[in-house]
């Protein structure tokens, strides 16, 4: 250590191009270094997600859950999962062992889960997904004397106009209620016609719904035969015929 000090000062030129040659080095790792303020990060975690339109809490998990469950059961690189059946959806936690790679792991979970046959007519297809930790960079919030469905609305309208921008990758709107349509029964009416609620509870369910009706096969095409019968509007669940 003594003699290179010694050389470097007693040659200046060599003291200064090694240095020269840090400050070079620095300044070019400093313009390749990846910088981020709020950095997203994988936590071994993945989700499942079935929507079951119209089911409640017990159709969801005789349905959908229980047939994940049978699925991912035998997954190597499952540590644990937790399955949440709530009415009109089925969600899977599904938590991955150290060691393992997640995005093989949920690969295999596709695999197994969209090889699913028997999940109800009327189940959407699984989405599933790796939980990723994100940060919230800002926070835009919307206020007014309006009615909420027109401030929703708008969020949703300045949601789509942010997203336009090059620089922003994900906008999400929260604060708001999903949409929906209550139906009031009359307590008299019921009992005039002898009629319960889970009566009409049910004849609702089946009279708003889209079923396959299987596939027609030609020589030229294959035409795919579905009833599209699912009411969005008060008007439309308002003409259902409960008692005829």
């Amino acid at each position: 250590m003594n003699n290179i000090l010694a050389a470097f000062a007693k040659n200046s030129v060599f003291a200064n191009i090694v240095l020269l040659m840090i400050f070079l080095g620095g300044g070019l790792a400093t313009s390749q270094m990846i910088r981020e303020s709020f950095p997203e990060f994988s936590i071994d975690m993945i989700n499942i997600s079935v929507a079951y339109p119209g089911a409640d809490p017990e159709e969801v998990e005789e349905g959908v859950s229980a047939k994940i469950e049978d699925a991912i059961e035998s997954i190597e690189g499952i540590k644990q999962y937790t399955t949440k059946s709530s009415e009109n959806v089925s969600s899977v936690i599904i938590e991955v062992k150290n060691g393992f790679d997640t995005a093989r792991v949920m690969d295999e979970v596709k695999s197994q889960v969209n090889a699913i046959s028997t999940f109800p007519v009327d189940a959407e297809n699984p989405v599933i997904t790796e939980i990723i930790n994100k940060e919230t960079v800002m926070l835009l919030a919307l206020t007014g004397e309006i009615p909420e469905k027109q401030m929703k609305e708008w969020g949703e309208r300045i949601k789509d106009e942010v997203k336009q921008l090059p620089v922003i990758a994900q906008v999400e709107v929260f604060g708001t209620r999903e949409y929906e349509i209550g139906i009031e029964l009359s307590e008299e009416r019921l009992r005039q016609y002898g009629l319960t609620f889970d009566q009409v509870a049910s004849t609702v369910r089946k009279s708003s719904l889209n079923l396959a009706g299987g596939t027609l096969r030609t020589e030229g095409e294959e035409i795919r035969i579905r009833a599209i019968g699912r009411k969005y509007t008060g008007e439309e669940l308002a003409k259902i015929v409960i008692l005829a």
